[in-house]
């Protein structure tokens, strides 16, 4: 039983806890945003920032008492107290475990999503070690100050209530005895003490009502109290009538009719698939429709997406197509038969492929020592070779020669100068996967809301596809035979698309099975068919993360779609997603690892080694692909379009910050985009663009390569002006200048309904149009990241109180090294103008203004409102 004397009485210890809990949580909240307050405010409104806590710490304190077997009140309040110090304890444990992993603090508000979902339990759990280091290290303070502590506050709540006692006490004398002169019968000391303790209510209440409610309503944020964020319910889909759209902030729009839209088209079926309602139902049927998301208020058109009232859209299909392009489209040389799409989880452009010149590359040379910085360059320089080959960017190592690639699994067949597309300059729409595999798939923005809210909706643009499965609808058999005496007429053209998307993982995480439904897969591979009892082929190895397994389970599924293909069975649409570069990067134990980092520099390097030995993994994962295509011979009439879905932030980019979750650091953003044909000319394309011109690419290369019929390239030519991304076999237009609409006047009757808040701008004259990029920093709802395609600047703007304003200038700084952080956009701008000048604080304000523009009109858009 000795043991036992070194344990603490119970409610002092939870008291305790409760204190050192609430108190270490809240120094951690405010020390992450240190940098960005200005000291003496920080000093003179502590008081206000520390109350909340204070007044829970005495609540708690007054509930905890040593119960007697007689006070069953007693009892009850010290359970109480007990609950909430072990609430506190628990989250404020989060918040240092998740601080530990991440560098950023947990948003409650969004964690109810988590909480609900059983795949995503799993990743919270990954922290779990973390987690339980930070509430043994809170517990053993609480243990070592636990009596003291306890005693301390009970004297000075005693003393707190001995003084009021006695202010009654004189006030009844006061009352009892008139004729009495009533100073006399006051206490000297207490009046004191009770006109000190007056005077600090005082001041503290008017330090309360004198603050800046930014950021400081935010920073006095108390556990446990926070945590009720989590269990209140933030959005909805909408119901009852959608809005018509907003003005655009910067300059009128000229107004336009959806009316022809909703005529049926000539080219759509009587029965079209999912994702055509707009050019297939007058308002009237919409209105009959059961999902909310069709309803209009009144008649008005303006309520739905209108690519060509889109203020944002800036259309490049009337300029040329590439020279080389053109080229091989008119002799015929480009055969597409098949589409290949991988999705590389994690992929950033910086490792796809991995070469000298990027802030990353010199981020991981700096943790050598100076006499082996040599080795590790040539060590890194050949880690990813399918990515080489498949981009055309090749590496040198130390010696500045070109990287031998003879011993990568896969070899590029394609003659000298031949390959495809690549993009330099790609950004990603969000870092939450799924939402900007919307981009890639659908063609759409994603929703500025946390996590899949999308998979409740209607994507107001057809997914390839649903696209695919509309020409399929054309070719009815009727339709085949009678093309089948057209020698014109090639048996791949007549085949039929099979759309199937494979990942070696769960489908279950955040309603993705629901998504893959609505964007128009019949056919699926993933973990729970993999697991099933009939399954085909059963998983050889072992799980790899808290996901599924790794890709190369995926291979002889992937083989059999690609014999079927060669077989002239049937035309494939592949949708592949990686995941092996996941948190936690791990690998099959088969698999080799290197040692990439060295010992130099604080950042936790076994992190980003086991990042890139996974980036390794995948790039021979690719290889493995490439060889199926070569394999069964369809490699020559299979496009194969490469994207990250976004990229991984380490310490070596950013310090204070690493991963995905409330991150918008631009190694989170910048992703590669490929589109391979070994019969493709190389051309090299500079663009910041999106996903977004990943549909639009793939029809104009099916139209101009004659890879599909006259039917489906009549539906194809007239579906590419509705997409809002630009077709990349042609010149990339950052921006244009125009003169406003002469009929502005029509949509905008009130000048003053566009606010001007740089008054030096004249937006009624000429404007530049810029091609402006956001993308949702995961989970989606608290901030955007914004930039303008041929101009350096990016704007990190906040959506929720708790966030800064962000600004970089990535011509000047790369790597965002030196970021300009602000609690407001007033003071950002006088920050940005006194740094780099007045052309980047009015880009700076446009930004602000067309960021929450585009946010309004997504949610508008997509048929949804916060509840």
């Amino acid at each position: 039983m000795a043991i036992f004397a070194f344990l603490p009485p119970v409610p002092p210890f939870l008291f305790s806890a409760l204190v050192v809990s609430s108190l270490a949580s809240k120094a951690l909240h405010i020390g992450l945003h240190f940098h960005s307050l200005p000291f003496l405010y920080l000093v003179l409104y502590s008081p206000t920032l520390i109350l909340p806590e204070l007044l829970i710490i005495s609540f708690v304190r007054l509930f905890l008492q040593f119960p007697t077997p007689e006070s069953r009140l007693q009892w009850i309040s010290t359970c109480l107290g007990g609950l909430l110090s072990l609430i506190t304890w628990g989250a404020s444990s989060i918040q240092f475990g998740f601080f530990m992993q991440t560098g950023a603090e947990v948003a409650w508000a969004a964690s109810n999503s988590f909480l609900s979902d059983p795949a995503a339990m799993k990743i919270l759990l990954s922290g779990i070690s973390t987690v339980s280091a930070a509430a043994t290290v809170l517990g053993l303070v609480a243990w070592l100050i636990h009596a003291h502590l306890y005693n301390l506050t009970g004297i000075v709540l005693q003393g707190f209530r001995d003084l009021m006692i006695g202010a009654f006490k004189a006030r009844r004398n006061i009352l009892s005895v008139p004729r009495k002169s009533w100073i006399a019968s006051v206490d000297i000391r207490s009046a004191r003490r009770i006109a000190l303790l007056v005077s600090a209510l005082i001041s503290l209440l008017f330090l309360e009502l004198s603050r800046p409610s930014i950021p400081y309503d935010h920073l006095s944020g108390a556990l446990p109290l926070t945590l009720l964020d989590a269990f209140t319910k933030k959005s909805s889909t909408l119901e009852g009538c959608r809005n018509p759209a907003k003005p655009f902030p910067l300059w009128p729009v000229e107004k336009t009719s959806l009316v022809d839209g909703w005529s049926r088209a000539s080219w759509l079926p009587q029965d079209p698939p999912p994702g055509f309602s707009r050019w297939a139902m007058s308002p009237q049927q919409r209105a009959e429709k059961d999902n909310p998301s069709y309803y209009l208020c009144g008649d008005d058109e303006n309520a739905f997406f209108n690519p060509k009232a889109d203020p944002l859209k800036i259309s490049n299909l009337d300029g040329d197509i590439y020279e080389p392009l053109q080229k091989a489209f008119q002799e015929h040389s480009v055969e597409i038969n098949n589409i290949v799409l991988l999705t590389l989880e994690s992929g950033r452009k910086e490792m796809f492929p991995m070469q000298q010149g990027t802030p990353m590359f010199d981020a991981l040379i700096a943790s050598h020592k100076e006499k082996k910085k040599e080795a590790a360059i040539d060590r890194l320089v050949k880690m990813t070779p399918i990515a080489q080959m498949l981009t055309g960017e090749y590496a040198t190592d130390s010696k500045g020669e070109k990287v031998d690639l003879s011993e990568a699994n896969w070899q590029d067949p394609a003659e000298e100068g031949m390959g495809g597309l690549n993009v330099r300059g790609a950004l990603t729409g969000s870092s939450l996967t799924f939402k900007s595999i919307l981009g890639s798939h659908c063609g759409v923005h994603p929703l500025p809301v946390d996590l899949l809210e999308e998979s409740m909706l209607e994507i107001y643009q057809p997914c390839l596809p649903q696209l695919l499965e509309l020409f399929n609808q054309k070719k009815m058999p009727k339709t085949i035979e009678a093309r089948a005496n057209n020698s014109h007429t090639s048996e791949a053209l007549q085949n039929q698309w099979k759309s199937v998307f494979m990942q070696s993982i769960t489908d279950d995480y955040d309603r993705q099975d629901i998504l893959d439904e609505n964007m128009g897969f019949k056919h699926k591979v993933v973990k729970k068919t993999m697991n099933a009892f009939r399954s085909k082929y059963k998983p050889k190895g072992e799980e790899i993360n808290y996901f599924g397994y790794a890709e190369t389970e995926l291979k002889p599924y992937v083989r059999d779609l690609f014999y079927e293909a060669a077989n002239n069975k049937t035309r494939v649409f592949l949708s592949h997603v990686t995941s092996t570069t996941h948190h936690p990067w791990g690998t099959p134990k088969s698999f080799d690892k290197e040692k990439y980092m060295g010992s130099e520099g604080a950042a936790n390097h076994d992190l980003m080694n086991n990042y890139l030995n996974a980036a390794r993994f995948v790039d021979n994962w690719l290889g493995d692909i490439m060889n199926l295509l070569d394999e069964t011979g369809i490699a020559n009439s299979t496009l194969v379009v490469i994207v990250g879905d976004h990229g991984q932030a380490f310490g070596e980019d950013n310090k204070d910050m690493t991963g995905t979750y409330e991150n918008g650091h631009i190694s989170n953003f910048r992703v590669p985009l490929v589109f391979r044909h070994p019969h493709m000319p190389r051309i090299d394309i500079t663009a910041n663009a999106t996903a977004l011109a990943i549909i639009p690419t793939i029809l104009d290369m099916l139209v101009q390569s004659q890879s599909i019929d006259k039917s489906d390239s009549e539906i194809a030519a007239a579906l590419l002006p509705e997409y809002q991304g630009q077709s990349l076999i042609r010149p990339f237009i950052s921006s244009i200048k125009e003169e406003p609409p002469h009929d502005h006047d029509s949509q905008i009757k009130n000048p003053d309904e566009i606010e001007v808040r740089a008054p030096h701008k004249n937006h009624h004259g000429p404007h530049t149009r810029y091609v402006w990029n956001f993308g949702l920093i995961n989970a989606g709802g608290s901030m955007i990241s914004v930039t303008a395609a041929g101009t350096p600047y990016r704007l990190v703007l906040p959506l929720r109180e708790g966030f800064e304003y962000v600004f970089t200038h990535l011509g000047k700084d790369p790597g965002e090294l030196r970021p300009t952080n602000s609690w407001t956009l007033s003071q950002l701008i006088n920050e940005v103008l006194s740094e780099y000048g007045k052309d980047a604080a009015e880009w700076l304000e446009e930004a602000e203004k067309v960021g929450i523009w585009w946010t309004n009109e997504q949610r508008r858009i997509w048929g949804y409102r916060e509840a």
